[in-house]
């Protein structure tokens, strides 16, 4: 966190806002600490509902680069709705079910985990990133769900959050399977789901062809959209300039420097991912990189920075920050911790 703050950053230091003891419901009390990735302590992401000052709070894993300026996601929730702008900039919204009514007021955006969807059963939402509206009432509405413990085990339809079917996937007892309960079902019609292959881009396979939760026997929906829709995007080949932002999940992390294909852990998995297109996606964070560090040696003459700029590594992809494959073969930012401290002139250039 001295790091953070030494860059300018507001560091806010949380603990999980539940305690199991407090949950009520015996089988989310007893297992939700197993739940990945972080048990009850990624409940933690709750607290965005709490933070004063601002009209808008964007929550995002740490995995996570934007790539382009989210303005009219920003503007359809804070303009009046029905004024020309508010109207204009809700039209520009790129949505996942374009013909869904959007809400009057916008409460936030999100969008889904298809990649893990269960024939019959719901989406979960993707934790990694949400747009919203502060709010005490909703913080302390997610926690009175989460104290109550109304979570049933298995993998029915009745499974999951309030018995509706909100589980059985990854983070189902967390950050996952939560707000997709809470926003389905406590709160609807408040928020609207963003067309997950430009916002929150994983690169992931939303075809039903292979794993996660690839069951043989439903031989009719082999091949078909996850989403039970005609002509679904397939997020492995989207083009990189529709993109807002990305997570790195199925590409993997551009610090593993994750250049392998397979199924092997750490590199990329063919059944998930597309190699060219994570290729691609890893790029697009080591150019980003690059700049820094020019504008870090530019600003500082500190030529120390380009030592972490000589691996040869897939060169084409990983820009010299690799030395090899895997995380041990990652070189991070070289240049000197008094460099570093300027890098706040780099944010108040607007670079």
């Amino acid at each position: 966190s001295n790091i953070l703050s030494d860059l300018g950053y507001h560091v806010l230091m949380k603990d999980s806002p539940i305690q199991i003891s407090e949950i009520r419901g015996d089988y989310l009390r007893k297992h939700v600490h197993k739940e990945w990735c972080c048990g009850a302590d990624e409940f933690v992401k709750l607290y965005a509902y709490t933070i004063e000052g601002h009209p808008i709070v964007v929550h995002t894993d740490i995995d996570f680069m934007y790539v382009k300026p989210m303005d009219t996601l920003y503007d359809a929730m804070l303009k009046p709705p029905l004024s020309e702008e508010g109207k204009s900039a809700k039209q520009m919204i790129e949505m996942e079910y374009p013909d869904k009514v959007q809400p009057l007021d916008i409460q936030a955006y999100l969008t889904r985990d298809y990649h893990q969807v269960i024939p019959g059963r719901k989406a979960a939402f993707q934790a990694g990133f949400i747009v919203l509206k502060p709010n005490e009432d909703i913080f302390n509405e997610y926690l009175d769900i989460i104290r109550e413990g109304n979570y049933v085990e298995g993998f029915s339809r009745e499974n999951g959050w309030g018995g509706k079917g909100y589980g059985g996937v990854v983070g189902s007892m967390a950050m996952q399977g939560l707000p997709a309960y809470f926003y389905d079902e406590v709160r609807p019609n408040t928020t609207i789901e963003l067309n997950g292959c430009r916002y929150n881009h994983m690169g992931a396979n939303i075809f039903y062809q292979d794993v996660p939760n690839f069951i043989k026997r439903y031989r009719d929906l082999h091949g078909l959209c996850r989403r039970n829709v005609p002509g679904c995007e397939d997020c492995r080949k989207t083009s990189l300039d529709l993109v807002y932002n990305i997570h790195f999940t199925n590409c993997r992390k551009p610090w593993n420097c994750a250049g392998k294909s397979s199924t092997s852990k750490g590199d990329i998995d063919p059944r998930t991912a597309d190699y060219d297109h994570c290729m691609d996606v890893a790029r697009m964070w080591h150019s980003m990189r690059t700049d820094l560090e020019q504008q870090i040696q530019a600003l500082t003459g500190d030529d120390e920075v380009l030592e972490g700029k000589k691996g040869k590594y897939k060169a084409d992809v990983f820009l010299g920050h690799c030395s090899d494959d895997g995380q041990r073969g990652y070189l991070p930012i070289s240049a000197s911790k008094d460099a570093m401290s300027k890098m706040n002139s780099v944010w108040d250039k607007g670079v």
